[in-house]
């Protein structure tokens, strides 16, 4: 096992579709599959503030992210976890640029969607239903890589 260098954590969550975000209601662990995308070496992502993750977070924002995926023939495994504080993203120039960053990594056209999308985050900054968007300020960040041992 290898411990990743840094550039390469960061080539990790740019190229992993989706991650692990684990919460803690200080009491009971819970996890689900959230799609994210990496701005500024931050992950960011965004939740309806509503159920379990909801009320983890408002008893517990810390929060631990995993990213994980094989190299193309399955024989080697790389993952990042990262620990650290689950912070609202309220500002627009910074909502904007991950906005963008989604939009970039689901492959559309940021001119198509983008005006559209950040339309709903300006009128929706107040609504406490809407949708929230979200960033990881990392505490610690680890990552390793290991060769499988499938055939030896």
């Amino acid at each position: 096992m290898k411990d990743l260098s840094k550039e390469e954590m960061i080539t990790l969550l740019n190229k992993a579709e989706d991650g692990v975000l684990a919460l803690s209601d200080e009491s009971n662990p819970y996890c689900i599959p959230i799609g994210y995308v990496c701005v500024n070496d931050k992950v960011c992502f965004s939740i309806f503030p509503k159920g379990r993750k909801w009320d983890c977070f408002q008893k517990n924002r810390k929060v631990c992210f995993n990213v994980y995926g094989w190299n193309d023939d399955h024989t080697q495994w790389s993952s990042v976890v990262i620990d650290g504080e689950m912070v609202p993203v309220t500002d627009l120039a910074e909502i904007e640029s991950v906005v963008k960053g989604t939009i970039e990594k689901m492959g559309l056209d940021p001119e198509a969607y983008l005006a559209k999308r950040m339309e709903y985050y300006k009128k929706n900054l107040d609504n406490p239903e809407a949708l929230k968007l979200f960033k990881i300020e990392t505490a610690s960040m680890g990552g390793k890589t290991m060769q499988t041992m499938l055939g030896k």
